[in-house]
């Protein structure tokens, strides 16, 4: 409904009582409301409204903030107007009364003087929310972390909030602990060995090398030979293979230093040869030549014969002459390691062998020969031969990690492997952490591939040469290399006490012996091993039961004193391993943190996104809205009275 707005024009000869016609007196064009007037009174002295005149119920609606027209025409020194910005407009509605009675002057001055005010109260408002104690109380009023708000709220008591604050530092401080112990725990022991999900199966591993040894340290009819001839040299070598306390004096000539060729010649000399141990081979259900499989091989023991071991060529990087012991290699050979393992490609009959199923049938069976009639000295009080099953890469010591087998006794050998692998995350754990090495990571001088025997029997080469300038015969060297004597033993001993000393790599000192020179072993496990457990039953063989014929060698009695059995077999097909792996990654020392942290407290990463936005996003953005804040000032200045405005709902 539209609205139109009259007021009578006051002049002065309104005020003199002089008669004036309806259209001068009311500024108004309306014909309707003129002839309304002329048939009633027309010193009406009020303006009219036509709202009222269109609907006489509804009560008058008055605009708050503006001047009457009466008020202005009689008292305009009196009327003060002012238009500002909308927060001047909500106080102005919010405090009717305040009018102050300035002239017009006086007026436009006191208005920019309270723009002024206002731009200084802004700003100094916006300095202070820019304050950071008044950012802790918005953050703590604000943050997701449990029990903040407690202590931001100003309506809770002193107490109370001393309350939640003491409990959140409690919180705190026990999360901080929790997640110091995890820390150390992930520093000092990152590393957890555990059993594989994954079996291994038969054809992923070799069957074990076998090293079997005779206890006889020399033939009886050779010592006596060397014993009724001239060769002093030859009577002290075998004096100090039989460990006889020697009446002759120690050479002193330079040419009586013992050479790697003359020690070799007279072992094979005063040792039983593979061919006369090995009497009969059975391997994977098949009789074989021995001599095919096995091969002479030196030990600590003296010449022993050894089965499915690798090439000389994959062990050694520089092998020495093994002519003279009458090495072959008839089969195909390849180049294997734990770490890598059997390609795909591999041939099945490649060496190192592998097992072809588990039972008797698919193992190897052997019956040994120990001639107890050729018998001169032995290596221990007993009478028979000594076994050690092995890795194929390794260098096996018989004298302290082989078990025996009797003559005259069948001899049931169970093998188990024991496979230890690793995951290649570990490689980022420092060496002395995961306590293990990788083929890439730890070269040996020697041997090509890096095993823990391997690492420690040349470990043990080297103190002795450095100590004792010789070494042992067994032990890996050069061609050029001394090998040490029977005078030498203490000086040997005491080196392989400063090599046990430094094996894993400790600073310790020796009293005995200066070994300050010497580096240490560092002889920690490889990641990738395997090695072999076996379980020994033996029984004694009767010569009036049933014997294979190709068992007896002469005659069923000689053959139940000098001759021993051995089966050697595996009784399941699939196997457990052991893996190496990172006890804490960063993914999970990340994952306990946080949730110690939210158990504790309720953090999570947009906690952590709180903080940093309101001590730093937060505050700069209220810097720049309080600088720019004078420029956004409305200023709107009164209209010019000196126009006719119309003022509705005027009175």
């Amino acid at each position: 409904m539209s609205i139109k707005l009259y007021y009578r024009e006051y002049t002065k000869t309104d005020q003199e009582n002089e008669p004036m016609s309806i259209e001068s007196s009311y500024k108004t064009t309306d014909k309707a409301t003129l002839n309304y007037l002329r048939h009633h009174d027309p010193n009406i002295p009020y303006s009219i409204n036509t709202v009222h005149l269109q609907n006489p119920y509804k009560v008058t609606q008055r605009l708050e903030g503006y001047a009457t027209r009466e008020s202005f025409k009689v008292r305009p020194a009196s009327v003060k107007i002012m238009y500002r910005s909308r927060d001047t407009a909500l106080r102005s509605r919010n405090n009717k009364n305040l009018t102050s009675k300035k002239d017009t002057s006086t007026l436009q001055s006191n208005d920019h003087d309270d723009d002024k005010g206002i731009r200084k109260n802004e700003g100094r408002r916006c300095i202070k929310n820019s304050k950071i104690q008044n950012m802790i109380s918005q953050y703590c009023a604000n943050s997701s972390l449990h029990g903040l708000r407690y202590v931001g709220d100003s309506n809770l008591t002193i107490g109370e909030r001393i309350f939640w604050l003491i409990s959140i530092t409690l919180a705190f401080l026990t999360a901080a602990y929790y997640i110091w112990y995890l820390y150390r725990k992930w520093v000092s022991s990152p590393i957890i060995i555990s059993l594989s999900p994954e079996s291994v199966s038969l054809d992923e591993f070799p069957f074990p090398s076998v090293t079997i040894c005779n206890m006889n340290n020399a033939k009886k009819s050779e010592a006596v030979r060397i014993n009724a001839g001239t060769d002093e040299r030859k009577k002290l070598l075998l004096e100090d293979r039989c460990n006889f306390e020697s009446n002759m004096s120690a050479f002193t000539l330079d040419e009586s230093a013992i050479t790697w060729n003359s020690m070799l010649h007279f072992m094979i000399n005063v040792s039983q040869s593979c061919s006369e141990m090995l009497h009969m081979c059975q391997w994977h259900g098949n009789l074989t030549d021995c001599e095919k499989i096995f091969n002479p091989s030196m030990t600590d023991e003296g010449l022993c014969c050894n089965f499915n071991a690798v090439h000389r060529k994959y062990m050694f990087y520089s092998s020495l002459d093994w002519s003279d012991l009458n090495i072959t290699f008839p089969f195909n050979n390849i180049d294997w390691n734990p770490e890598t393992g059997y390609d795909e490609s591999v041939a099945a009959d490649s060496v190192p062998w592998r097992p072809y199923g588990a039972g008797q049938f698919y193992g190897l069976t052997l019956v040994l020969d120990a001639d107890v009639a050729e018998y001169y000295c032995s290596s221990s009080a007993s009478v028979g031969f000594k076994m050690l099953l092995h890795n194929p890469v390794e260098t096996p010591k018989i004298a302290e990690f082989a078990f025996t087998v009797t003559p005259g006794e069948e001899t049931r050998v169970i093998v188990t492997p024991r496979i230890s692998t690793a995951s290649k995350s570990i490689i980022s754990v420092p060496q002395r952490k995961r306590k293990c090495f990788f083929t890439s990571e730890r070269k040996l001088r020697y041997y090509r591939t890096y095993t823990q025997r391997n690492c420690v029997l040349e470990c043990e080469a080297n103190f002795t040469q450095k100590i004792c300038h010789c070494v042992q015969y067994y032990m890996p060297k050069s061609s050029n290399t001394p090998i040490c004597e029977k005078k030498d033993d203490q000086c040997a001993t005491n080196a392989r006490r400063a090599m046990e000393v430094k094996l894993y790599d400790d600073e310790s000192g020796i009293t005995s012996i200066n070994v300050s020179e010497t580096p240490s072993c560092n002889c920690y496990p490889g990641c990738f091993e395997i090695n072999y457990n076996v379980e020994i039953s033996q029984s004694k063989l009767v010569p009036t039961f049933f014997i294979a014929d190709n068992y007896v060698k002469k005659n069923k009695t000689y053959f139940a004193e000098n001759m021993a059995v051995v089966h050697l077999f595996f009784v399941d097909s699939q196997f457990t391993k052991y893996v190496k792996n990172e006890l804490f990654g960063f993914t999970e020392f990340l994952s306990s943190t946080g949730g110690l942290l939210g158990l504790f407290m309720g953090f999570s990463f947009i906690s952590l996104v709180e903080i940093v936005y309101f001590f730093t996003l937060r505050i700069y953005c209220r810097m720049y809205k309080s600088r720019h804040a004078s420029r956004n000032i409305l200023q709107v200045h009164p209209l010019d009275t000196s126009e006719n405005v119309v003022y509705p709902f005027v009175q």
